[in-house]
């Protein structure tokens, strides 16, 4: 059995499980809720393979040699770190916004704020950070930053992405 076969054959266990009446909304297209399944299920897989890798939060604790999960969090409520949203409530942090010292880049608060109130999800602006823009010499932010280049220039690329975001 092919491990497609076998992941349908488990979603199709776990729906019989729910015990849903045959005309409940959510399986009146059983082929939509299929696909829809599976896309949410690789999702994660997929934006780890376009922005590299995506850090739990005991995994960021351990980068920024952080004493507890809170310090983590802190860090976020201050806006000096990007965290996405993933599967289960889970917060993921993308390892582009780490120097090699484990700290975050300073300019990622920068950042942050610049596409605050423009972006409607956290994940446009780390695709923004691994997509490679002109202003920068076609290299991505986040290469611009880990060769230490100037800031200003990646803090323009982003104004301009932003105000293109908001138009």
């Amino acid at each position: 059995m092919t491990r497609a076969r076998a992941a349908a054959k488990a979603f199709e266990e776990a729906l019989e499980e729910f015990s849903l009446p045959e005309d409940a909304p959510v399986i009146q297209d059983p082929e939509a809720l299929g696909r829809r399944a599976a896309l949410l299920a690789v999702s994660e897989i997929a934006w780890g393979q376009a922005l590299g890798p995506l850090f739990d939060v005991e995994q960021a604790r351990t980068i920024l040699q952080a004493k507890s999960r809170q310090a983590v969090s802190d860090l976020e409520e201050r806006g000096r770190l990007l965290v996405l949203p993933g599967s289960g409530g889970r917060k993921l942090y993308p390892a582009l916004q780490f120097d090699p010292q484990g700290r975050p880049y300073p300019e990622i608060e920068e950042i942050l704020d610049i596409f605050s109130g423009v972006v409607e999800t956290p994940y446009t602006i780390a695709s923004w950070l691994a997509s490679p823009q002109d202003l920068l010499e076609g290299r991505t932010p986040a290469s611009w930053l880990r060769s230490q280049r100037d800031p200003e220039l990646v803090f323009e690329a982003a104004r301009r992405s932003a105000d293109k975001l908001a138009h």
